[in-house]
């Protein structure tokens, strides 16, 4: 339990604000947003940050699952990738 004068900024969020856990990730990706959009970053950049923290705190908050998808995403992205580069070789 946090003290009365603290910031404690999870049990601000978690529980006084969204009130679970998945809510609260929620709202830090749209807090990475509005930052983003302040910072005048381009919307390919905000939307690759935001991507990456769900990403990692699905892994935290979905254990395999979402590392599977990760994993097969990043196979997929790679194998494109390979593909394209190969046929622009010739």
């Amino acid at each position: 339990m946090a003290l009365a004068g603290s910031l404690d900024l999870f049990v601000l969020l978690v529980e006084y604000v969204a009130g679970s856990i998945l809510l609260s990730l929620i709202l830090w990706a749209v807090v990475l947003l509005i930052t983003g959009i302040l910072g005048r970053m381009s919307m390919q950049s905000i939307l690759i940050i935001i991507l990456t923290f769900l990403a990692v705190s699905m892994i935290g908050y979905f254990g395999f699952i979402a590392a599977l998808l990760l994993v097969l995403f990043a196979l997929w992205y790679m194998i494109t990738a390979i593909l394209n580069y190969v046929s622009s070789m010739r």
